[in-house]
């Protein structure tokens, strides 16, 4: 057996973290981890892939950390976890990134200056040079994550999977190619699902737009009586200028009250109840009475209104309308809440217009293009938003505004500079509404952190969800796997092979014993400067494949299966890890990865996608915004890996009401407080433990409790119940209570036990050492999985370099603790002590008496005279008497009762007690000067002192041998005179100089 080496007095956290990195590294024990649990007990973990574009915030560390925790604890309780990180490598990140370094803007000038070819291999090779800065991250929090052997979803094996998927929801009827709104990103001329928006509320901002009150003309009115030969409008209201030209019906709701209305010598037909809004009543008049500036003249109904046909504002589109366009329609959706009650219908724009317009058989043509400028002269080529105020000065010069004004509403945007518009357009989509019973069945095996995501957002997401554009108008990811002929004959292929019996210019070749694919000599992959050139030919006629590409989130529904190339190959493997037993992201992903991983899931698989889900909360800067270094709102997680470690990042976000679904913001505050709290006290234990086993030359030879001991029984009790307690909070995927375990913890250790041990420690009592040492080593593997750096050094120093029986090269291969048997009535029982001991403290208080001053007695309602020994040196009183009924007042004590607990103190001070209190004074004191001379503990010193005061004197005489035995002093010499070698101290208005020597 070898010795236990001392710890340093002051850890630094960072060094100490990266020394044991270096040696998980070295002896490659993530891998051994992992291979030494057996095949047939699998835990299986799915990893949501970050973005290759940009460097991880606390926010990606925080999920990252909890990502290393869950799987750390199920490893050690036997399972075999395998941990493959990911990448997510399409979409518009890469292209923004691709768009900036060749300064490209809109799809004309990638499509024929750049080339869609070029443009492709750019993206490609963006994501293959992007640097490894993260895996310095993701080694500095101390996550075991397979990089090296990382899925990427552009990856050929991968995307193959991916169009596996889309051809069995193709062969089930479920993908459709139709006309539907949706939201549409103008800056990418492409479709945006409505989750990739709702995910992140940051998506929606405070926007202005130029509200204008627009008159359309009526061709007939049967109100000539009222108004003579006067033209009557219908007033609109809308915020988007620019949809004008399409507009094709009006429409009132048939349950609101209309009203004829004369201002300014024209008649105007709106809603009632918008009659202050609309004519801006703090400078009109309105009412009844002739004279009023804004005369009703006539109430009606909206059937009244129902079929009245209007002029068009503008005429752009006349020639390819119908017969019920430009007419007065009912419809429900019309809302008084804002706008005249006259509803302005566009159908190319905005999900009601279009549904309208195909239940009326309205036209649908739109006057702007794929990049929201302009088609209709004379704005031709300017962008919509531009376009709206000259819009309206044009509607100004004809007469057709009423008024205009600046109108501020919440618009979403998504990953560019103009807000999203909603727009008809033709796309592909997969029949959501076909899946959404099923879904919310298979819901309910899945068991939901925080639980009221279950039935609550998530249900709600699946219940509201419209169908999904699965198809993108963009060029950086997996190609849709359809080729069509010229009579509109299509072709969806499911793999290479299939698309290998249709063309030969694939080719087939054998590479470091892989299958590989070529195409011209280049590797084979599903993107478009691969996939566009291939033409596929059956029954002798051509088919080329559809410029669309699928929507990368089919990508992320795919990852559970894709990553194992499944069903191609790993079938078995998928199998047994399907569906994954823990899976967690942030709430923004209810809307978003968790609802595709669903809709995928139950469409190929008839399965609930995962079976256990935690759901953090948003992580957002110190002053409540959004995270950006533009507004230094947090500290650089860089810069807290080197100062602090990574241990103070897993401690508190995994603390944090983040991990139970809360939204917080940053705080150093907080960050520092893990550190100061856990991370210091649970290191000075240690160290406390290494010193005196040093100091007596005590090695352990095995890690059970002793037993001898109240003490040591109760500290054995009360850190199995933390661990028991720290089990159950991981196994309910309740991370926050695991970490609330810690600093209960180790302040019991140490503020208690230790405090109430420590003559026992200076004595080189073997039980009390053995007593710590057992709990330190319980802990690091208890509580490996959250501070796996700390716990790994405890468990090297203590049980690995002492050589005990059983000890595994790392705490990470250790089994986790199973014999957790513990007393709870001694706990109880003590409980009950400490509570006796604050209220003693209590009256020593107020009465200003302090500790060290002993007192005679104390009488209290405990019988276990090893419980009373405690409270008796708790308390610094000479005797505890048992009493089962509350002393009275005649007994001369003074009592305190809380909760049906009492305690008595006997407050009268002797010669004798007062003797005693001046020498702890007096040894206090002289503790500190060795602290400041630097004298080890144990360290033997000679005491010289001179003093003047009879009551000192006394008690250096009455107290040597005790004196001796607490300051390590082997003589106590009286010195003649002080000089400048001699230090004064001043205990309790008495003077006494003294000098410590070596001995």
């Amino acid at each position: 057996m070898s010795k236990i080496k001392e710890a340093e007095q002051r850890a630094s956290f960072p060094k100490m973290e990266e020394k044991i990195s270096e040696f998980w590294k070295k002896n490659d024990l993530f891998k051994k981890s992992i291979e030494q649990r057996p095949e047939d007990e699998r835990f299986s973990f799915v990893d949501g892939p970050p973005f290759v574009s940009g460097m991880p915030h606390p926010a990606h560390l925080f999920v990252s950390i909890a990502k290393d925790v869950i799987p750390r604890y199920w490893t050690m309780k036997g399972k075999r976890v395998r941990r493959v990180f990911g990448w997510d490598c399409h979409g518009l990140p890469i292209e923004a990134k691709v768009n900036m370094k060749y300064k490209l803007k809109g799809r004309k000038q990638i499509e024929e200056e750049f080339g869609v070819d070029r443009y492709v291999k750019e993206c490609r090779k963006y994501v293959e040079e992007f640097s490894e800065n993260w895996r310095w991250y993701i080694e500095k929090i101390g996550r075991w994550a397979d990089m090296d052997n990382a899925y990427y979803t552009m990856y050929p094996e991968f995307n193959e999977s991916v169009i596996w998927a889309f051809k069995q929801a193709w062969e089930k009827g479920l993908i459709y190619k139709g006309k539907r709104v949706s939201l549409y990103s103008t800056d990418t001329a492409t479709p945006v699902s409505n989750f990739e928006v709702a995910m992140d509320p940051d998506n929606y901002q405070d926007t202005e737009d130029l509200a204008i009150f627009l008159k359309f003309k009526l061709k007939e009115h049967p109100w000539k009586d009222i108004v003579a030969d006067n033209p009557v409008h219908m007033l609109a209201w809308t915020t988007t200028p620019w949809t004008i030209p399409s507009n094709f019906a009006l429409a009132v709701n048939e349950a609101f009250d209309y009203v004829l209305v004369e201002f300014n010598g024209e008649y105007f037909i709106l809603s009632e109840v918008r009659l202050e809004y609309a004519f801006d009543t703090s400078e009109q008049e309105i009412g009844e009475d002739a004279g009023k500036t804004v005369q009703i003249l006539k109430r009606l109904t909206g059937s009244e209104l129902e079929g009245l046909e209007y002029y068009p504002a503008y005429d752009h589109f006349v020639d390819r309308t119908t017969k019920n366009d430009f007419k007065v329609y009912l419809l429900d959706d019309v809302t008084n809440d804002e706008g005249t009650g006259v509803l302005h219908i566009a159908p190319a724009f905005g999900d009601v217009d279009f549904q309208f317009g195909l239940k009326m058989n309205l036209s649908f043509h739109s006057d702007i293009d794929e990049e929201g400028n302009m088609v209709v002269e004379p704005w031709k080529g300017v962008y919509l938003r531009d376009a709206s105020p000259l819009m309206a000065e044009d509607m100004s010069e004809k007469g057709l505004l009423l008024r205009t004004e600046p109108y501020v509403h919440r618009l979403p945007f998504y990953r560019g500079d103009n807000p999203l518009i909603y727009m008809a357009q033709d796309a592909y989509f997969l029949d959501v509404q076909k899946l959404k019973d099923r879904m919310l069945e298979l819901n309910q095996n899945v068991n939901w952190y925080p639980e009221h995501y279950k039935n609550g957002r998530f249900a709600e997401t699946v219940g509201t969800s419209p169908d999904w554009t699965i198809s993108r108008s963009r060029y950086w990811a997996t190609v849709m796997p359809l080729w069509v002929n010229e009579k509109g004959e299509e072709i969806v292929v499911g793999s290479i092979e299939e698309m290998r019996e249709m063309t030969d210019q694939i080719d087939k070749k054998e590479v470091d014993g892989k299958t590989k694919y070529f195409v011209d000599g280049e590797p084979f992959s599903f993107h478009r400067d691969i996939c566009d050139k291939i033409v596929l030919t059956k029954d002798g006629v051509e088919y080329h494949r559809v410029p669309e590409v699928l929507d990368c989130w089919m990508d992320s529904g795919s990852v559970p299966f894709a990553e194992y190339h499944y069903p191609f190959e790993n079938e078995e493997t998928f199998n047994n890890a399907f569906p994954a037993d823990f899976i967690v992201e942030y709430s923004g992903q209810v809307r978003a990865w968790f609802n595709v991983l669903f809709r995928m899931s139950t469409f190929l698989f008839d399965k609930e996608p995962f079976k256990n889900v935690v759901c953090h909360g948003v992580l957002s800067g110190n002053d409540g915004r959004k995270m950006s270094k533009t507004y230094g709102n947090y500290t650089d997680p860089e810069d807290v890996l080197k100062n602090l470690g990574g241990e103070a990042m897993r401690l508190y976000g995994m603390g944090s009401p983040l991990m139970a679904g809360g939204d917080m913001n940053w705080s150093d505050e907080e960050l520092n407080e893990r550190v100061k709290t856990i991370l210091i006290p649970y290191w000075n234990t240690y160290r406390y433990l290494t010193m005196y086993a040093n100091l007596h030359d005590w090695t352990p030879t095995d890690d059970h409790f002793p037993i001898e001991n109240i003490l040591d029984r109760w500290l054995a009790s009360m850190v199995k119940k933390a661990v028991k307690e720290y089990s159950e909070a991981i196994e309910g995927y309740d991370i926050p209570s695991s970490v609330k375990v810690l600093q209960p913890t180790i302040d019991a250790v140490s503020t208690w036990w230790i405090r109430r041990s420590r003559d026992r420690f200076a004595n080189g009592d073997t039980d009390a050492l053995q007593a710590l040492y057992a709990t330190l080593v319980l802990m690091s593997k208890a509580f490996a999985p959250q501070m796996p750096f700390l716990m790994e050094e405890f468990y090297q120093n203590l049980v690995v370099n002492v050589g005990l029986d059983g000890a595994k090269e790392s705490v990470h291969l250790e089994d986790y603790p199973s014999d957790l048997d513990h007393d709870e009535k001694l706990l109880e029982d003590m409980s009950w002590v400490q509570t006796l001991c604050s209220l003693g403290l209590n009256i020593r208080d107020e009465n200003r008496l302090k500790l060290r001053q002993p007192l005679l007695k104390a009488v209290a309602p405990i019988e276990d005279p090893d419980l009373r020994s405690i409270l008796k040196a708790e308390l610094n009183v000479r005797e505890v008497d048992y009493s089962k009924t509350q002393p009275k007042d005649k007994d001369h004590l003074t009592v305190v009762e809380s909760n049906g607990l009492y305690l008595g103190l006997d407050l009268n001070l002797t010669e004798d007690l007062l003797s005693e209190g001046l020498m702890n004074e007096l040894a206090r004191q002289i503790q500190v000067q060795r602290k400041e001379k630097g004298l080890q503990v144990g360290e033997i010193v000679s005491l010289h002192y001179v003093t003047q005061s009879k009551a000192l004197a006394d008690v250096v005489q009455k107290w040597t041998d005790e004196l001796k035995g607490r300051l390590s002093v082997d003589k106590i010499l009286l010195a003649s005179s002080s000089d400048d070698s001699m230090t004064e101290l001043k205990v309790n208005d008495e003077l006494i100089w003294v000098k410590l020597e070596a001995a």
